[in-house]
């Protein structure tokens, strides 16, 4: 499983990568720029988007930081993680949402934040959340905050691209409508990339899952994704679509098969038919896994079953 998401990843990385020069190759020679000024052009808006990012985050969530003596058991279990897996410590965010879920966001490992929502910390059991921030973590030790942040950019290249090509100020830019042809090219380039973009964003989030599993149990995890995915009907509390990629389940696409659903549910327990049942009606939904491929997050049932399997082989290990 572990060398399949790989060899996913890397390719999804080097089609984004080879999309965004071959777009800039025909923009260079379509103009006569010289091919170093196009790569320096995408170098500065990469970076610009890295540096902004997070900013965003913070002006889009309703968060602040946590104090030291704040949740100090919350602190206790990420200082252990993150010294059992040489992370470094991030800072501890509260979201004030009352749909359970957390995500982490910075332009460094070492810059890191973990935040976390109130609705996360009020539902699921400790065990749970140990789960849920080992999840986050794991972003955080395999570099997903700068990995997503760089491959964002390149739709993001392509639309300008496009818009610029189309939209031409002159005759003699257009050059009889080759530039509008390139553009359209361009929007093309920038809906794969899009696609290829959230691909890897559903790829990063196996890996997390994983991680999680290995550094504490992979139930837990599958447990917490279940109450989060299964025990809510949509939240009233619509999250923001800027951060939807940060959280460990897609706040906007919540799967709602379960029989009952509370709005405070500290006690709610999902039980295995439940499970099973929730988990078939998404496997079997043809609507839900076509949309899957315009979604950040896999569909939880396929998460579910690799941390099934996970708990499995490490069992056989043992």
């Amino acid at each position: 499983m572990a060398l399949k998401l790989f060899f996913a990843m890397t390719l999804t990385l080097l089609l984004l990568f080879g999309f965004l020069f071959g777009l800039l190759a025909a923009l260079g020679y379509f103009f006569g720029v010289s091919g170093y000024v196009i790569v320096l052009l995408a170098i500065i808006l990469l970076i610009i988007q890295w540096y902004v990012s997070p900013k965003i985050i913070w002006w889009t969530t309703n968060m602040r930081l946590l104090e030291k003596n704040e949740y100090p058991w919350l602190w206790k279990e990420v200082e252990k993680l993150c010294k059992k897996t040489k992370t470094p410590l991030p800072k501890l965010a509260l979201v004030r949402s009352g749909s359970p879920n957390a995500f982490v966001f910075g332009r460094t490992p070492k810059s890191a934040v973990l935040a976390v929502t109130r609705g996360l910390l009020n539902t699921l059991t400790k065990d749970e959340i140990r789960a849920v921030i080992a999840h986050e973590i794991g972003h955080i030790n395999h570099k997903d905050m700068i990995v997503m942040t760089v491959a964002a950019a390149i739709p993001v290249i392509a639309y300008f691209i496009a818009r610029f090509l189309i939209f031409a100020p002159t005759k003699r830019e257009r050059r009889g409508g080759v530039a509008v042809l390139v553009g359209v090219c361009a929007f093309l380039v920038y809906f794969i990339s899009n696609l290829l973009v959230l691909f890897l964003s559903r790829l990063r989030e196996f890996y997390a899952d994983r991680f999680s599993g290995i550094h504490t149990k992979p139930s837990l995890l599958a447990s917490a994704l279940a109450k989060i995915t299964y025990g809510l009907s949509f939240s009233r509390e619509r999250e923001n679509s800027a951060v939807r990629a940060f959280y460990i389940a897609d706040p906007l696409t919540a799967a709602k098969e379960v029989s009952e659903f509370k709005d405070e549910f500290s006690d709610f327990k999902l039980d295995e038919k439940e499970l099973e049942r929730a988990m078939e009606w998404e496997k079997r939904n043809p609507l839900i896994r076509f949309l899957e491929i315009f979604q950040t997050h896999p569909l939880t049932w396929k998460r579910i079953k690799n941390l099934i399997e996970l708990e499995k082989e490490i069992s056989r290990k043992t």
